[in-house]
Parts: structure tokens; C-alpha cells; sequence
């Protein structure tokens, strides 16, 4: 499926009026997946890069209900998602970031909390053992003990985020909010009656300032933004400092 509306073709109550309703609550956002490959790999330009998932997500009114889709960044007929990423984590960290705070039903693929990798060539390759569990195990990657510093450093990164998801309704079950990119950096916002969140994707290999007074509709109100990761306070009336290839998750105060 190479386009949204082909996508959403297979969904329940969709608008495009096909003639028969296959009663699929949603599908694996192949579209969200390919358009956060296209933000950490590609480069910014009207049709790529963070324009190209704000322009996936513009199209959300054709399905029923969106939020039912399930995204994803890799399974077990496709590389994993590190490699993808050639390994960066910066990169990795930033889609794994959005795939977490992003509307949708996140799926993760077993391993990617330790970085697993390989390419799907052939499939076997990415559908390999967890290191642990069995005695004959040389190590044990469902202990912290048996993780590396990085490893670790992934594993908390991605339970910190899904943890915070977890704990707030605003990430499952809130309305999205997007403003249209500028100079490589992403702003959406998801929201509802009891918290809103705002997260910035830069895309760029640079800092970037971000000056917030054009987000105001979902600002106002608010004076601070609290990096739910790093524990970082910024201060909404003047411009943020964003660093490179990230995705800040930040809850307004």
C-alpha cells in the first residue's frame, strides 16, 4: 500500500466510498512507518522529511477513527529498525520518540529495547533469539547487569517514555494537533481534558531555536515545558534550544 488512501481502503466506515466495508477497526500505519524513515533518513523538503509525516497525518480524516492504526517501526518480515537507522541512535531514539507519543496503537518489535539489528536478508536474520531466558545463554539482556551502558541507556529511555504514555490519557486517547514544519523542526501537540503534550522533532543535524508563539492555540495558558525524559524545564515565553536529530516529549505546566 503505497499511499494513505489505499491504506485506509481496508478500514472500517472510511470516506472514500468503495461500495463494501471490510469492518477493520484500523491498520499497521505502513504510511506513519515510512514517513518517520523519510524525517530520520531523508532530507527536509516540501514533500520529505517532516513534511512528509505532517502531510501522512493531515490525511488522518479519511479513516473512521485514525487512533485505531497501528504504528510501528519494524516486525519480522522487515530490517530492524537500528539498522535502518545505520545504527545512530540519535536517530533511534528521535522515531522511537515519536512512534510512543504519536496518535495511533504503538507496536514494538521484541529486541528493540536492546538495540537489536540486522537486515532482512534473509528474514531469519531479524527474527533471531533474545540473548537470555536459557541456561546455555552466555549472557542475559532481561537484566540490567547483562546489558551493555548503550543498551541500557536505550532500555530506560524507551520504559521512561512508555511509562509516561501509560500513565496519560492525553497519548492514548487525546486529539492530535500538528503545525506545519519550518526549517526541519515538527511541532504536534496531543491533548485532552486533563493534560496536553507538545512534541518537537528536529530533524536537522544542528540546534535549532524554536520560538513558541506560533503554537499559541494549544499554548495559551501555559508557562513551562517539562522534557518528561531529561527532567528539563523550558520556558515558553522565550525561544527553545532544540538539540539535533531529537524529538523532545515535553508535558505543558
Amino acid at each position: 500500500m503505497n499511499s494513505v488512501v489505499s491504506q485506509a481502503y481496508f478500514t472500517e466506515g472510511n470516506t472514500i466510498g468503495q461500495g463494501f466495508d471490510t469492518g477493520l477497526p484500523g491498520v499497521t500505519d505502513v504510511q506513519v512507518k515510512d514517513a518517520i524513515f523519510d524525517v530520520l533518513n531523508g532530507k527536509f523538503d516540501w514533500t520529505t522529511g517532516v513534511n512528509r509525516l505532517y502531510s501522512v497525518l493531515s490525511q488522518d480524516f479519511i479513516y473512521k477513527d485514525a487512533s485505531r492504526n497501528v504504528v510501528f517501526l519494524d516486525n519480522h518480515d522487515m530490517s530492524r529498525f537500528f539498522s535502518i537507522v545505520g545504527e545512530d541512535v540519535k536517530k533511534f531514539k528521535s522515531g522511537l520518540a515519536m512512534l510512543l507519543s504519536t496518535r495511533g496503537i504503538p507496536q514494538l518489535y521484541y529486541g528493540t529495547e536492546i538495540m537489536m539489528k540486522n537486515f532482512s536478508n534473509p528474514d531469519g536474520l531479524v527474527r533471531s533469539d533474545f540473548p537470555g531466558g536459557w541456561a546455555e545463554d552466555k549472557v542475559n539482556k532481561f537484566s540490567s547487569e547483562g546489558r551493555t551502558a548503550a543498551e541500557n541507556d536505550v532500555f530506560n529511555y524507551i520504559k521512561t517514555i512508555a511509562k509516561y504514555r501509560k500513565q496519560t490519557t492525553a497519548l492514548q486517547t487525546g486529539k492530535l494537533m500538528q503545525f506545519v514544519p519550518q526549517d526541519g523542526v515538527y511541532v504536534y501537540f496531543r491533548y485532552d481534558n486533563a493534560k496536553t503534550v507538545m512534541v518537537v522533532v528536529n530533524s536537522n543535524d544542528k540546534v535549532m531555536s524554536l520560538e513558541t508563539s506560533r503554537f499559541s492555540e494549544r499554548t495559551q495558558g501555559f508557562k513551562k515545558a517539562k522534557d518528561i525524559v531529561s527532567g528539563k524545564v523550558y520556558d515558553l515565553s522565550v525561544a527553545m534550544e532544540i538539540p539535533s536529530i531529537s524529538t523532545l516529549v515535553m508535558e505543558l505546566q
